[in-house]
């Protein structure tokens, strides 16, 4: 699946809006730092890490 550069923005902004480590994010939707690093930039991740990240965005905080 593709995470957009809108998509990674969007990561970015709550990350920033909650203000977390990149750390703390990772452990919020249950990926480790690195898949966290590529969420933030955007491009391809497995269909489960996708699924996460779309739930933890849609998370009202």
């Amino acid at each position: 699946m593709l995470i957009t550069s809108t998509q990674a923005k969007a990561i970015r902004r709550k990350k920033a809006d909650k203000m977390l480590t990149s750390k703390q994010a990772s452990d919020e939707i249950g990926v480790t730092q690195v898949t966290f690093r590529k969420l933030c930039y955007g491009g391809e991740v497995k269909t489960s890490t996708y699924k996460k990240v779309m739930e933890w965005l849609s998370e009202d905080y």
